[in-house]
């Protein structure tokens, strides 16, 4: 164990485009320090990594160290005293804001994160590389609406372990409080600083301040698509155009919040913040589409409602609208968007493609 073990710490700099190392002592991790630990492999040339999180000093925080082997020696190859700090609350004076930590396996365009909860969920990422990572997650005492994912990987051209992504996570607090959207951060003042250099207390004062300028639609953002979402859609499709209305309707329900019990998870309270894809806006219909025909008329309505109002030219989706509308027994309101749809038709030219069912429902 490493309670026992001479330890020394490693300086990196650079020497003809390669890492060069010396040795320094360092104190020994003991056993009444540690407060837990994990595997990773995460910086190049080392073998055994491990994170070993350690009491601070007091009640200032946690220490976040990195340590790994070579030559049959032990380094520690990465210290972060602030990264980890214990931020008081107005709420709980017994307990702290701040940081969890831990250990994700990166790869090729796809990100892993965490919600409040605590679950993980695995989402689309162009940017996103292959590596292990270091993810530190906040944790709020009086917020169950979100939190955010700052996370850390080894930069082969920096030779430095550094921010490569902050992701903010948010959660359906209305109900079973499970993951919603996920959106990339892209530009931010935290981008490739380094773990030793992690100040935890001003990031979490930072973080805040970004929360609020995705909010308001101040801060470039980029919404994440969720793998489980995007497979079961694509599967949900298949089975609809195979004509079998019960697989699309088991598919569909996987969809749903909460089992869809709407009594304690309305649709209105999620689908649209879930479903909704400013940059997947044909998706977000055909989604929306597919909730119609399985017969979940109320996530249908309150998708495509967004659909129509973030881009009034979406034309079959005045259609979609309608239909699920119509599903739902509101026809004054199915019968509004079909005129919508039927205008918006003969404008294009294309009276002669509106379906026969509008002009018997209108």
């Amino acid at each position: 164990m490493f309670s026992k073990a001479r330890v020394v710490s490693v300086v990196f700099f650079m020497a003809c485009n390669s890492f060069v190392w010396g040795a320094q002592e360092a104190s020994v991790i003991t056993n009444s320090k540690l407060i837990k630990d994990f595997e990773i492999d995460l910086v190049p040339g080392f073998s055994k990594q491990k994170i070993l999180i350690s009491k601070g000093s007091d009640s200032a925080g946690e220490i976040l160290n990195i340590l790994a082997e070579k030559d049959g020696s032990q380094f520690v190859i990465s210290r972060a005293p602030l990264a980890l700090p214990n931020i008081k609350n107005e709420y709980s004076p017994a307990s702290y804001d701040g940081f969890d930590v831990a250990v994700l396996r990166g790869a090729e365009k796809l990100v892993s994160v965490s919600g409040v909860q605590g679950e993980d969920l695995i989402y689309n990422d162009q940017l996103s590389r292959a590596g292990d990572i270091v993810d530190l997650v906040t944790k709020e005492e009086d917020n169950s609406q979100s939190n955010f994912n700052v996370q850390f990987q080894y930069d082969a051209s920096l030779k430095k372990i550094v921010v490569s992504k902050v992701l903010l996570v948010t959660s359906n607090n209305a109900c079973d409080r499970s993951i919603m959207s996920v959106y990339a951060l892209p530009s931010n003042d935290l981008m490739s600083v380094s773990i030793e250099d992690f100040d935890g207390a001003k990031a979490f004062e930072y973080l805040k301040k970004l929360r609020l300028g995705v909010q308001t639609a101040k801060i470039d953002n980029k919404k994440l698509s969720s793998v489980f979402v995007t497979l079961n859609f694509e599967k949900a499709l298949a089975a609809f155009k195979a004509g079998d209305r019960a697989k699309l309707k088991e598919l569909m329900g996987n969809m749903l919040a909460d089992g869809g019990s709407s009594d304690s998870c309305t649709p209105d309270s999620y689908i649209a913040e879930k479903y909704y894809y400013p940059g997947m806006v044909q998706w977000s219909n055909d989604l929306g589409f597919l909730f119609s025909e399985a017969g979940f008329y109320q996530e249908a309505i309150e998708l495509l409602k967004v659909v129509v109002a973030e881009n009034p030219d979406r034309t079959v989706a005045y259609l979609n609208l309608a239909d699920a509308y119509w599903g739902e027994g509101l026809k004054e309101l199915s019968v509004e968007n079909y005129k919508k749809y039927s205008l918006l038709m003969q404008q294009s030219g294309k009276a002669a493609k509106v379906p026969k069912r509008v002009g018997e429902r209108i």
